[in-house]
């Protein structure tokens, strides 16, 4: 057996353990597992066609070869509805979800029937072309369609990335609790996988055809060595950033929208901005590491919206940036003049309200220009 052929059956089983794996998984949010579990089924499958062609499995049943093509019309819909699924705590699947199914459905019928109504002689010849990956011009315009579909709904889901980031940054001081870098960094490394291999099949059409199977193979180990990288994380953690009904998570993005206010409306959200600032000052709640929105919006006895919308208004900032500006002066201000000489970078991320050494010193050197080891090492000077 060659490497690529290796390569392949190492990844197949990967993405196969893998999809069994969250199918059982009982812990972290179940819908998330399942959806992900099909994700990567479906990728799983779509190799094992390629794989099976390669080594000949169809020339046995050449009316079955390249029905897998049809799997990737699974990708873009799963993709969309796994992010979903990671930023509305109450998501589930509906009627109207299953219509982005219907392409693959249709496709994959379509295909079918005209595969089996074909003679064994045309069979074959299909089979001979896609072996040699000689593609007519057809079936590269609905790859390139199916491509088209990918981005549409991987877009989508980077959209909606975005905006739980600026909703829960609407909610939360704790970086963990806004951190999706895991959820953005796999949409994207899929979007770049399909544009490679969206190229890869239109090059059947030019003198590059020879170079098919190289660049595919680059694909799988690709996905071999991201799956292994990235992809656990978000195993081990599924449901860990889900946090907000459908309408509770739009109520929040509408936040800083409203257009402009009466005189009234203005002076109200002045006095509640200077109220949270004395607040800050001199009771500190900033040096709670999960402090939320709701927590500090009790303290002052004033609705969640209203506190948000003076902060964004009266200070431009988010709820997170408004309170992690406070914890990073308190750490500078402990790392300028500390009680212990001996305290170390550690112990003031936490003593400020940070659980994370990575949040803080990028939080840090964006407020001050410095990592805090540099800040303390030029207060020393």
């Amino acid at each position: 057996m060659s490497l690529s052929n290796v390569l392949f059956v190492l990844v197949i089983f990967q993405l196969l353990f893998l999809s069994l794996f969250l199918f059982t998984h009982q812990n972290g949010k179940k819908i998330s597992n399942k959806v992900l579990g099909f994700f990567f089924l479906a990728i799983c499958l779509n190799l094992l066609d390629v794989f099976m062609l390669q080594v000949g499995v169809y020339n046995l049943h050449p009316a079955f070869a390249g029905l897998g093509s049809c799997l990737p019309l699974l990708f873009g819909p799963l993709l969309y509805f796994y992010t979903r699924s990671i930023v509305y705590k109450f998501f589930s699947f509906n009627l109207k979800s299953f219509f982005h199914f219907l392409p693959f459905v249709f496709f994959f019928s379509g295909t079918a029937f005209y595969s089996l109504s074909q003679s064994t002689k045309m069979q074959e010849k299909v089979l001979n072309d896609l072996s040699e990956h000689h593609l007519p011009v057809a079936i590269s315009v609905v790859s390139a369609l199916i491509f088209l579909q990918f981005f549409f709904y991987a877009i989508s889901s980077l959209r909606l990335v975005s905006a739980y980031k600026k909703a829960t940054g609407q909610l939360f001081s704790n970086p963990v609790n806004i951190d999706v870098s895991w959820l953005n960094s796999t949409i994207i490394f899929f979007i770049l996988i399909v544009i490679i291999s969206a190229a890869n099949v239109l090059s059947a059409q030019t003198a590059l055809a020879k170079y098919y199977l190289i660049a595919f193979n680059l694909v799988v180990f690709a996905l071999f060595v991201f799956v292994i990288q990235v992809m656990m994380k978000a195993l081990r953690q599924p449901g860990f950033f889900s946090f907000a009904e459908k309408e509770e998570f739009s109520e929040h993005l509408a936040m800083a929208t409203k257009g402009n206010l009466s005189s009234a409306e203005k002076s109200e959200r002045e006095y509640t901005v200077q109220a949270a600032v004395r607040l800050m000052q001199n009771e500190k709640p900033y040096l709670d590491a999960e402090l939320t929105l709701d927590q500090l919006a009790a303290k002052m006895n004033i609705k969640p919206r209203a506190l948000s919308q003076a902060i964004n208004d009266g200070l431009q900032q988010n709820f997170f940036d408004f309170i992690n500006r406070y914890r990073i002066q308190e750490a500078a201000s402990l790392l300028t003049n500390p009680k212990d000489e001996k305290i170390t970078v550690l112990e003031v991320l936490y003593q400020v309200g940070f659980n994370s050494k990575s949040s803080f010193n990028t939080l840090f050197k964006k407020h001050t220009g410095l990592t805090p080891t540099e800040f303390r090492k030029k207060q020393a000077n």
